[in-house]
């Protein structure tokens, strides 16, 4: 049995053989996933901050915004970049100096609904298209049975 360490992720403890190393530090290969997609999606939200704001690199305050909105109200990397993605493209509303990113808060649950539901209307488009594909045999049988018709004579000299 080989010696454990620690996972600098989960702060959990794994055997070495079992372990994906980085850097000199080892780590679940679920955790290192996982810390790769959060390294991309922080990675993500700082280029399209810097887009919108024509800024080299977010200032000072941009990025104490990104360590506030993750701890105190537990929002995604990804869900802050969807956020302000809304504001700005969907919503049309125009980027002002010196705003910073404090309108996250504000928009990030009407946000979350807009493309939660735009992700199920392309699911369900994907799915009908699907079955659209799909060739689609229907055999119609005709009963067989006959049909007489039954005429009454009518008394002109009557009416």
């Amino acid at each position: 049995m080989s010696r454990k360490v620690k996972c600098p992720y989960c702060e959990e403890y794994l055997h070495k053989e079992e372990a994906h190393p980085y850097k000199k530090k080892y780590y679940h290969p679920k955790c290192f996933q996982e810390w790769e997609q959060q390294k991309q999606h922080r990675k993500e939200l700082i280029e399209y901050i810097c887009q919108i704001h024509k800024l080299e690199a977010p200032t000072g305050m941009m990025l104490k915004q990104i360590k506030e909105f993750q701890e105190e109200y537990g929002y995604k990397l990804k869900g802050m970049e969807l956020a302000l993605r809304y504001f700005y493209e969907t919503l049309g509303n125009p980027v002002r100096e010196g705003d910073g990113i404090g309108i996250i808060p504000y928009v990030y649950e009407e946000a979350k609904k807009h493309y939660i539901m735009k992700k199920r209307i392309e699911e369900s488009v994907k799915e009908y298209m699907d079955l659209d594909k799909q060739a689609k045999v229907v055999e119609i049988t005709s009963p067989k049975f006959t049909y007489t018709k039954k005429s009454r004579m009518i008394d002109i000299s009557s009416l």
